[in-house]
């Protein structure tokens, strides 16, 4: 009996201790998100989220608030110093935020307690429909014979299929392979017309953060007649000439009269055109196209409700305008 009572005591007294210890909270974050539009201008009654974390546990909470007249919006909450926040507005693409940096915390809250981050909402001004698809790998028929992609069929030209306009034509004019880490690959892209053509492009700043990067134009000169990519890898790694940080604006069925091009379509190219020539015998490219099938329209504004290709598998479906 004597020894239950001592250990009724001693539990006691270790639950008494563990309810007196101070329990552990994340810092205090605060922080100013400036919402503006592309010329820089506050805008009032945008939606804008942050994600906090949950105070012991580190469990993400999101605060949702509008912008005041001065397009700001302000919470504070628990923190692990990552904070994560997002705007949007009818009629407007939605837009990421750049992160808020903190650079240590003091009595209890992240320094500098006054932090702002800026976005840009970008307005939605003319989406149209276009012939958009995403591959993550579509094999290229044969090596070392020009191989013929219609956009608008989504498909190869005769004899390997039923598309009727060698749009892009891929050759593969280089393949060894030894091994999953010992190959090398070389694909060339090229047109069927003098005037087609493909170019890199930046997206601008103010679209860094917005679902829509692009340009809302295609340019009408500057585009190239070849493009090439090549893969290796080798006991030294992998090396590539492209990545998915890529992205180019192209032209095709250009027609030009007495010096002046009267008909062209244009599109873009998003993260990039990657080849990949394991688990095939000829090579794989990975690319998300989008064309505008308008002649001479170089609007480059897609809308995600008006894709022209339909049953698309859904990993087939690009995500972004």
């Amino acid at each position: 009996m004597k020894s239950k009572i001592v250990l009724l005591l001693a539990t006691t007294a270790i639950l008494c201790f563990a309810s007196d210890e101070p329990k552990w909270e994340q810092p205090t974050a605060k922080l100013t998100v400036r919402v503006v539009d592309e010329q820089g201008r506050p805008v009032p009654a945008a939606i804008v989220q942050i994600g906090f974390t949950e105070k012991p546990s580190p469990r993400d909470v999101s605060v949702k608030g509008t912008t005041d007249s001065h397009g700001e919006f302000t919470a504070e909450g628990h923190s692990d110093m990552r904070l994560f926040s997002d705007a949007s507005k009818v009629g407007y693409y939605d837009s990421g935020c750049p992160a808020a940096k903190f650079t240590n915390f003091v009595n209890g809250k992240w320094q500098p307690w006054e932090n702002t981050v800026t976005t840009t909402l970008r307005p939605i001004v003319k989406p149209v429909a276009m012939y958009a698809r995403s591959f993550r790998e579509l094999e290229i028929p044969v090596t070392g014979k020009p191989c013929g992609y219609d956009l608008e069929a989504s498909d190869w030209v005769s004899p390997w299929g039923k598309g009727k306009v060698a749009d892009f034509i891929f050759t593969v004019d280089e393949r060894r392979y030894s091994g999953w880490r010992d190959f090398d690959v070389a694909v060339t892209l090229t047109f069927s017309n003098s005037l087609d053509g493909i170019q890199e492009t930046k997206f601008p700043d103010i679209g860094r953060h917005s679902v829509f990067k692009w340009p809302r134009e295609a340019p009408d000169t500057g585009y190239e007649p070849t493009f090439k990519a090549r893969f290796t890898a080798s006991e030294k790694g992998y090396h590539s000439t492209t990545s998915e940080d890529q992205a180019y604006f192209f032209r095709v069925r250009t027609v030009e009269k007495d010096g002046k091009i009267v008909g062209a379509l244009y599109g873009k190219i998003s993260s990039g055109i990657s080849i990949e020539p394991r688990e095939t015998k000829t090579c794989k490219i990975a690319f998300t196209y989008y064309l505008n099938p308008t002649p001479l329209d170089r609007n480059m504004e897609f809308d995600l409700k008006k894709n022209l290709f339909k049953n698309l598998k859904d990993e087939e479906q690009p995500r972004e305008p």
